[in-house]
């Protein structure tokens, strides 16, 4: 792992996750790079719109327009250097760079660009509507990167990993085939990795059926070292969730197809739902 993108919108999530994203970097010995969205133009349209419906209203001529835009790159650009200032007291070199594009829509175009290879972000959750209809920036960061990316939800000043929770259905060849992608994670921190799935009423299976299945994925990927458990919650990111603060985990692993439109729809969202809702930073890979 060479080079570890930092994504940036200057808020409290992500500080919380920044003190990780130096961690990991420093530890691989990797480049950080950090990027912050400006959008300068659609987003004070976004204002005009919401607030008089109207992108002809007094306020939207020209010279104003350009002058929001110019004082938010001021202040933009004032937020960087700061965040690089505090970075550079730890003696680690950074690299940053700012876009007018919405990150989802930029994210792969700018690590294949940079040949990124890890993403490291905060997230500020979501939830009722703004879950279901719109979700969080890194709700759709996970959707599309075709990199790992690690959220961090909570404040985490110090960025251990010992402990490692991956929670799959383990019927699936495409998403089994990445499990081993999270036991290299695990293996390089030293952490244990449980591997757990979670019975539903909905989705209910008996112990006997589950068990020779995690045994058989774990014997065809060679997933030595993992311990399995079998987890019981009326809903499976609840119950993701609720199982990795029982084992003091500290990082969730997932695994997500990337849906988007109609197949979306239909699937249960669940990567993006423990993203959402996770005290806990969760890992999750993109099925390429």
């Amino acid at each position: 792992m060479r080079r570890i993108l930092f994504p940036t919108d200057f808020s409290d999530a992500a500080k919380n996750a920044l003190s990780v994203a130096v961690s990991l970097a420093k530890k691989l010995n990797a480049e950080l790079y950090i990027l912050h969205s400006l959008n300068s133009v659609q987003q004070y349209v976004d204002i005009s719109m919401s607030s008089a419906g109207d992108i002809t209203m007094p306020g939207m001529q020209p010279e104003i327009v350009m002058a929001t835009i110019a004082a938010q790159k001021e202040r933009v650009e004032k937020n960087m250097k700061a965040l690089v200032s505090d970075i550079d007291k730890q003696g680690f070199p950074v690299k940053t760079f700012i876009t007018d594009s919405e990150l989802d829509f930029e994210i792969n175009e700018f690590t294949e660009k940079h040949t990124i290879d890890f993403i490291v972000m905060g997230t500020h959750g979501a939830s009722g509507l703004r879950e279901a209809f719109i979700g969080s920036t890194a709700q759709k960061i996970v959707r599309k990167a075709l990199v790992p990316v690690l959220t961090v939800n909570d404040s985490c000043e110090k960025f251990l990993v010992k402990r490692v929770v991956c929670s799959a259905d383990f019927t699936e060849s495409a998403i089994n085939e990445q499990l081993l992608r999270i036991r290299n994670f695990a293996n390089y921190f030293g952490a244990e990795l449980d591997l757990v799935y979670i019975n539903t009423p909905s989705y209910f299976e008996e112990t006997s059926t589950v068990n020779q299945r995690m045994d058989e994925v774990i014997d065809q990927y060679g997933l030595t070292g993992c311990t399995k458990h079998i987890y019981n919650a009326f809903d499976i990111d609840e119950g993701i969730i609720a199982f990795a603060e029982q084992q003091n985990a500290d990082v969730i692993g997932m695994v997500t197809h990337g849906y988007r439109g109609i197949k979306k729809l239909f699937s249960d969202n669940v990567t993006e739902s423990v993203v959402n809702h996770s005290k806990i930073p969760v890992l999750t890979l993109h099925i390429p």
